[in-house]
């Protein structure tokens, strides 16, 4: 595989990934995609020559949009039904710290919030903002 080809590949799923992301988070994605639109700007450099290479861009970028993305999975995910961390850990495939953290953080946005709780553990349900559901 080619560097075009790659980039292409690359490019497209990132695309992809933030057209998702828009469907839960639009704001998010908007930053997600302004971020994007100025790597070639990062990679031609500044005024003291410092560039960005498509490896650091990479390195930067791409974890922001695994979060958002996987965000966007739990928000959709509550939407449908409420659920707790360990039962979404498991629909999801994500290790049930990396379900708190996204919880903590939508909650500290105001997109969760506890439903009830089965046992001892918290079920969240997604919050709706005038969007309308």
């Amino acid at each position: 595989m080619n560097e075009e080809s790659y980039d292409n590949e690359t490019g497209a799923r990132r695309l992809s990934m933030i057209e998702f992301v828009r469907t839960e988070d639009p704001d998010g994605a908007d930053k997600l995609e302004m971020l994007l639109k100025k790597q070639d700007a990062l990679k031609a450099g500044n005024v003291y020559g410092e560039r960005f290479t498509a490896r650091q861009f990479s390195l930067v970028f791409d974890p922001l949009l695994k979060r958002a993305f996987e965000r966007s999975r739990i928000l959709e995910n509550l939407g449908r039904n409420p659920s707790s961390v360990p039962q979404l850990a498991r629909d999801l495939d994500l290790a049930p710290n990396i379900v708190f953290d996204h919880i903590k953080e939508l909650a500290r946005r105001d997109r969760v919030e506890i439903a009830g709780y089965d046992d001892r553990d918290a079920l969240y349900r997604r919050k709706w903002h005038d969007e309308g559901r």
